[in-house]
């Protein structure tokens, strides 16, 4: 009897041991403007040497292209810890209860979509675009779900389909440019900038929104969540923080805002 119960521990002692060996699964995406071709495991190592040093657990990188990929993966909470730029994606999670937001990129924190015309176009306002072809990013990208929300407040009907989507956002002015399309909407400051000083006009822009979240499933315990988000939070504070954020061309985070968020929920209509 005395065998069978020193046998049992050990047993329960490997299943604990096991299970602690598991690895944790960060989900990363950067949206596709920001991809570099680089190797996201190669990028995010630094990172992830400090998260499993503070978490006492190893972590595993997952690169997750595609937008709606990521969505399903976050819905059937397989990841633990997430890396996402598409913002109402992040906001989704989060609502559901599934997700706590951490953090967010912290010179992303005013990201809106900007709509630009040529100089000469009859194009003032947004309510002068009903019925008009607009050039967006894919729909289903942070920039065109912002714009198409911002279209319902003014009681567009549809306006999706009035939309001529690129996969990239540098391509929208060439679709204005040569009249494929009557605006373009951009998120990128550069791109608008770059488009007025050549002489184009933005008539319109949303209201800001944060981008590029960091979010941890409910199923770590509140000790583990807060380690990683005093951890985010601090990192531009150390030489080896500094050398995680250069790699993945962040310059730190800033802690998740409960307000904006709610509001950026609620406007987006998610």
């Amino acid at each position: 009897m005395h065998l069978l119960r020193v046998l049992l521990l050990v047993c329960l002692a490997l299943v604990v041991q096991v299970c602690n060996a598991q690895e944790l699964i960060f989900a990363v995406n950067e949206g596709v403007t920001y991809q570099d071709g680089s190797s996201v495991t190669e990028r995010y190592k630094p990172l992830v040497d400090l998260l499993e040093r503070e978490l006492k657990h190893p972590i595993k990188v997952q690169a997750v292209d595609r937008y709606s990929n990521f969505e399903t993966g976050l819905d059937s909470e397989r990841y633990d810890l997430a890396f996402i730029h598409p913002a109402h994606i992040g906001l989704r999670a989060a609502k559901s209860g599934k997700y706590v937001g951490l953090v967010s990129a912290k010179d992303f924190t005013d990201y809106r979509a900007r709509v630009f015309v040529k100089k000469d176009s009859a194009v003032k306002t947004l309510a002068d675009l009903r019925d008009k072809k607009i050039g967006v990013p894919a729909l289903d990208s942070i920039t065109t779900v912002m714009f198409a929300a911002n279209l319902i407040e003014l009681g567009f009907r549809d306006p999706a389909s009035r939309f001529s989507t690129t996969r990239f956002q540098d391509a929208v002015p060439f679709m204005v440019e040569n009249g494929f399309v009557e605006a373009g909407v951009t998120g990128s400051g550069a791109i608008a900038k770059d488009w007025v000083a050549k002489g184009g006009r933005v008539i319109a822009e949303t209201k800001p929104i944060p981008i590029k979240q960091f979010l941890a499933s409910r199923k770590l315990n509140q000790e583990q969540r807060d380690k990683v988000q005093n951890l985010l939070i601090k990192l531009s504070e150390n030489d080896a923080g500094k050398a995680a954020l250069k790699a993945i061309n962040i310059k730190g985070f800033v802690l998740w805002d409960n307000a904006a968020m709610t509001d950026a929920t609620k406007r987006l209509g998610l």
